[in-house]
């Protein structure tokens, strides 16, 4: 996967986090180990990956107002792991859900939005 064709919200030396194109729905995101791999179960410091996906998924569910993430890995285009956060209502049926993973729907690119993601995520940049 190509990281230098996404808008980048977060990256350190392993792992990036990236808006989707599509906007499907308002945050969905993709996380993304740089080291090659198809399956989580094939990535060395899968603990870390996950860390930054829990710091993205909490950080999209405060600025979507989101009560529930959907996360997907399918890997059928793209043979490199990437999971999928679709931040989305608790309320939506499983109709509406599949809409949003199959891009049905769209929602309005918001660079407020945006700016805020990476603003939240980069905090994780500050030494300690």
């Amino acid at each position: 996967m190509d990281l230098n064709t996404l808008e980048l919200v977060y990256e350190d030396d392993s792992t990036a986090v990236a808006l989707h194109e599509d906007w499907a729905v308002r945050g969905h995101a993709m996380v993304i180990p740089k080291r090659h791999v198809e399956n989580l179960s094939d990535l060395p410091d899968s603990e870390h990956f996950m860390e930054i996906y829990r710091d993205a998924e909490r950080v999209l569910l405060r600025l979507t107002g989101a009560e529930r993430a959907v996360m997907l890995k399918l890997g059928i285009m793209t043979p490199h792991l990437h999971l999928h956060i679709y931040p989305v209502r608790a309320s939506l049926d499983r109709a509406a859900v599949m809409d949003i993973i199959e891009a049905r729907v769209h929602a309005e690119r918001d660079e407020k939005f945006v700016a805020a993601v990476r603003a939240a995520l980069d905090i994780r940049r500050l030494p300690e």
